[in-house]
């Protein structure tokens, strides 16, 4: 029986898993496989046995009603944790264990500052990785819990009433490409709203079975790929985010080996596989049970589409697959998506147009981007395209800011009064509200929504809005690599003249190889050859840099703002440049 035929709707997600293990105990609920085979697993009744237990053991402690931060590896033991934390009632912060080593503590830090959690629970790895957060978390007064040490409750243990569904389930952190990090109050019915627009618009049943690989700390990874199949009564086979980046065909392998019906992740695993399925041939799969394809998290690349479906159409393969979707954290995971079983919708538009900020269709004798659709609000949610200075509706083909709203839409961001009302509660002209107002800029067209970037990255240049990462994608193209977030754009003011600037990082092969300054100028003329042939833009600087000399988010997004600041204080491992803004600044120091 799916959730959605239960007489009773669910209040919470526990309310379906307590259902799934009394009505199919044995049927597998998780599984991690590092690739070469599954080394834990769990069955519907042993994950609700294993949660309760826990439960019981952290109600002991008193965490209850509070934020609790979750730091754990890739595994189960982090879902058990998870759930077990939200079977009290308490607030799961799910945290991310990112960073050079020394670095990993002091970047924490702000996070449990600004959450305040009641402990943080920790596995074994993470224990050994942050050797001296104890101490800074007592001086917090916040417990510190190693999970291993947590022996399971006896059955008979009476737990806390079980929480509703307006009460908070999740602080989910943005990702803080634009601004600091803020916790999204997600509800336990935020939860259940998007899981059921998830499985209506997915068509997903109980035998969807997953395969995911991307961080449980994120929403794609927690919401998407942990909690939907879940929420289904089917089999969420897991892998780590490490194994996925050394071995991206690994992926694949999975998907046939337990015959998943859904997978996805952002535009650039896409690109990963094509790359490395270009370098070592195909894999022996068969990937024709691979009915979902999501693409999402990051902008989605028609070129990207087009290739994987062309690559990987040998082995089973149907373009049909590929489903497009769009969302964020502020709206638990996805708000909008499809459309499903006919491929993705593509657009070919004016680049001139696109920039003054109406879309008209494309002159072959212009330059022109492809546009791929995020499809259609789901059911049960609203969407929009609006005037962000006149709060109306944009008119179809006119760019303005993507407004949402529906049951799956967060509370508000923790502890941030005056910023939750800014962004959760926008009202149109006509009083219409609240809406989230998601800094994303778009325009619909009859067939859905196309996401065009983010506002506050936007480079306007002689009146016209150019969005970066189609300037970053040059650099994609340019050097063949197709690597996540490996360049950021952005405009420079250097006395009267604004420079259009893009920061792209070199492969490592090549910081030192002869010839290093004629390759960058090549470099250089071929990014603005196509900045000119594609985007109509004049890209005055390449500045090309170290690897992992650009600054991420936890989830591997471009912080352009943060490079932009890093190079104004010449803290960039610049390699060398093409362009006349650094020797400009060096003349002038």
């Amino acid at each position: 029986m799916t959730p959605d035929a239960a007489m009773v709707p669910p209040n919470t997600i526990l309310d379906v898993l307590r259902a799934h293990a009394a009505e199919r105990p044995g049927h597998p609920a998780l599984i991690f496989d590092d690739g070469n085979g599954p080394t834990a697993r769990l069955s519907y009744g042993e994950l609700a046995e294993a949660v309760r237990g826990l439960a019981g053991t952290l109600a002991a402690q008193g965490l209850g009603n509070r934020p609790v931060g979750l730091l754990f590896g890739p595994g189960i033991d982090f879902i058990v944790t998870f759930l077990a934390c939200l079977t009290i009632g308490s607030i799961a912060v799910p945290l991310a264990p990112v960073g050079r080593r020394r670095e990993r503590v002091p970047n924490l830090l702000p996070v449990v500052r600004d959450c305040m959690p009641a402990a943080m629970i920790l596995d074994a790895g993470m224990a050994v990785q942050y050797g001296g957060l104890a101490e800074a978390l007592a001086k917090m007064d916040v417990a510190y819990l190693e999970h291993e040490a947590l022996a399971p409750a006896p059955p008979s243990t009476i737990l806390p009433s079980p929480p509703g569904s307006d009460d908070v389930a999740v602080l989910q952190y943005t990702s803080g490409s634009t601004s600091a990090p803020k916790g999204v109050m997600i509800t336990h019915g935020n939860i259940i709203a998007n899981q059921r627009m998830i499985r209506r618009t997915f068509g997903h049943d109980d035998r969807s079975n997953f395969v995911g690989w991307a961080p449980h700390f994120h929403d794609q990874g927690l919401f998407g790929n942990i909690l939907q199949p879940l929420y289904l009564g089917a089999t969420c086979v897991l892998t780590a985010p490490a194994t996925f980046v050394r071995r991206p065909l690994v992926w694949l392998e999975l998907i046939d080996r337990y015959r998943a019906h859904t997978s996805g992740g952002p535009n650039f695993a896409f690109e990963l596989c094509i790359e490395h399925a270009t370098l070592r041939g195909l894999p022996a799969v068969n990937l024709s049970c691979w009915k979902v394809a999501f693409n999402g998290a990051e902008p989605i690349r028609a070129r990207s589409v087009e290739r994987f479906a062309e690559s990987f159409a040998p082995v089973g393969f149907a373009p049909e697959a590929f489903f497009p979707c769009y969302g964020l954290a502020e709206s638990t995971v996805v708000t909008a998506c499809g459309p499903r079983d006919k491929g993705p919708v593509l657009r070919r538009v004016d680049v001139q147009t696109l920039g003054d900020g109406h879309v008209l269709p494309a002159d072959p004798r212009k330059p022109v981007l492809a546009e791929i659709c995020c499809g259609p609000a789901m059911e049960e949610s609203e969407l929009w395209v609006v005037d962000p200075e006149r709060h109306v509706v944009a008119a179809p083909g006119d760019v303005g800011e993507i407004w949402v709203a529906g049951p799956h839409i967060g509370r508000g961001y923790w502890n941030r009064t005056e910023e939750s009302r800014a962004t959760f509660g926008a009202l149109m002209l006509d009083g219409r509200g609240p809406y989230l107002r998601t800094g994303d800029v778009g325009f619909m067209m009859p067939e859905g929504l196309y996401v065009v970037g983010r506002i506050k990255d936007l480079l306007i240049v002689r009146g016209r809005n150019f969005a970066p990462n189609d300037i970053e994608q040059i650099w994609t193209d340019v050097t063949g690599h197709a690597g996540q977030a490996t360049a950021a754009a952005f405009q420079v003011a250097h006395g009267e003249t604004s420079h259009v600037v893009l920061v792209a990082e070199i492969e490592r092969g090549l910081r030192t190889a002869e010839g290093l300054d004629g390759l960058i100028a090549d470099y250089g003329a071929q990014v603005r050859r196509m900045g000119l042939d594609r985007l109509d833009l004049a890209i005055t600087d390449l500045i090309v840099v170290s690897p992992g000399g650009i600054p991420r988010t936890t989830s591997g997004k471009v912080r352009r703002a943060a490079t932009r600041t890093m190079l104004e204080k010449d803290e960039l491992p610049v390699i060398g440049t093409s362009g006349p803004l650094m020797a400009r600044r060096t003349e002038e120091a």
